[in-house]
């Protein structure tokens, strides 16, 4: 699943940044704890199956936003771990570590947020 396919993102990272020696190394603005827990939030959205792709989506923008980040950030720090592979593996550990009961001591995510439910009810006697 997505625990899957982030391994193989963080892997081809590494793999990656050490054949590119020579190159300048990207930088990042995302402190590590930002993103440890923003990749457990979208972590836990992908494995929600009850949000349809338009809830998804929106609940994505929702989880970059409340920490602060884009897109694009989120992939810029992904790209600057791979100069990093200690740091990577860290980093990977802490994420994976998240959902396991008893795992030191860390601050609680928050739940995806579910989609309000409005019901309309008339307010006092029906006037004709």
């Amino acid at each position: 699943m997505i625990t899957r396919a982030l391994a193989v993102v963080l892997a081809v990272i590494v793999v990656a940044g050490a054949a590119c020696n020579g190159t300048r190394m990207p930088t990042s603005a995302v402190d590590d704890s930002t993103f440890v827990r923003t990749m457990v939030e979208l972590e836990r959205l992908a494995s929600d199956t009850t949000l349809d792709s338009l809830m998804r989506d929106s609940t994505r923008r929702v989880i970059l936003r409340r920490h602060g980040l884009t897109a694009g950030e989120l992939v810029q720090a992904a790209r600057a771990m791979a100069y990093d592979p200690d740091r990577a593996a860290r980093i990977w550990t802490a994420i994976t570590s998240a959902g396991e009961p008893g795992f030191g001591r860390r601050r609680a995510i928050p739940v995806t947020p579910k989609a309000p439910i409005h019901m309309s009810t008339p307010s006092g006697p029906r006037r004709p």
